[in-house]
C-alpha cells in the first residue's frame, strides 16, 4: 500500500488480521513488490517460524538499497487496512 503522507510504498504483514506490521518501505513500487514476494517465499518455506531468523530477515530488508524509514499509517488508514485484511481472510476461508 502507498503511505498517504510520504507516498512511499509499504509492505504490510498480518497474522489473522491482527498485529498488522509494516516490514518494508520504499519509493520504488517494484522493489516493494519484490520484497513482498521474498517474504512470501520465506513464510511458505517455514523459515520465519524461528523468531531469531525472522528478526534477521526483517532487519536485512532494512539494509536493501532503496529502503526508506518505515512511517506508521494514520489510524484511519490502519483501520482500513485491517478491514481489507479481514475481508481477504474471509474470502480465503470461504472460496466460491
Amino acid at each position: 500500500m502507498q503511505h498517504p503522507i510520504t507516498h512511499n510504498w509499504q509492505t504490510w504483514f498480518s497474522l489473522y488480521g491482527t498485529d498488522i506490521t509494516c516490514i518494508f518501505s520504499s519509493k520504488d513500487y517494484g522493489l516493494t513488490h519484490a520484497v513482498r514476494q521474498m517474504f512470501v517465499v520465506e513464510l511458505r518455506s517455514g523459515c520465519l517460524v524461528d523468531g531469531d531468523r525472522a528478526k534477521a530477515f526483517i532487519a536485512d530488508l532494512q539494509t536493501l538499497d532503496g529502503s526508506e524509514l518505515i512511517d506508521p499509517l494514520p489510524q484511519k488508514d490502519l483501520e482500513t487496512l485491517a478491514m481489507q485484511i479481514c475481508r481477504q481472510l474471509n474470502s480465503d476461508r470461504n472460496p466460491l
